[in-house]
């Protein structure tokens, strides 16, 4: 089964969203997707808060989300993707925020890309499943 319709748009936007998070990191594991998607979509998120998005605890939360850090910065940890950057806001030194960095934001473009060229998930229209049914029942 293709993953192009006719048309040329993308079906399976979503695996073709995993798809290329794999491609681009092969050991990336699930909370690391799940760290990077939260952020991407929350801007500024507290680790904590990522943990109650990703319905985890905070220490998996706080290492998803150190290992998509970038090499050097502190409470990295490998492999140290260079996706996000990990910020206090001032107010509160020890509160951390999660941003993302130009790499990540090149990332999430390019998963955004696949998204607004896709169509929603679903099997066949309404109209053929209701025909399909209908042949059936002769």
């Amino acid at each position: 089964m293709s993953m192009t319709e006719a048309g040329g748009r993308r079906r399976n936007t979503l695996l073709a969203s995993l798809v290329l998070l794999r491609r681009l990191a092969p050991d990336i594991t699930v909370s690391e997707m799940l760290a990077f998607l939260y952020v991407a979509e929350n801007p500024g998120v507290r680790v904590k808060e990522l943990a109650e998005l990703m319905a985890t605890t905070g220490a998996t939360a706080s290492r998803a989300s150190r290992a998509l850090l970038s090499p050097g910065d502190a409470g990295v940890l490998p492999p140290g993707r260079g996706w996000l950057l990990m910020a206090s806001n001032g107010r509160e030194a020890i509160s951390r925020h999660l941003f993302l960095t130009d790499a990540g934001l090149e990332l999430a473009e390019r998963i955004d890309g696949l998204i607004v060229s896709a169509r929603p998930i679903g099997a066949a229209p309404r109209a053929t499943v209701v025909s399909l049914r209908t042949a059936g029942a002769s």
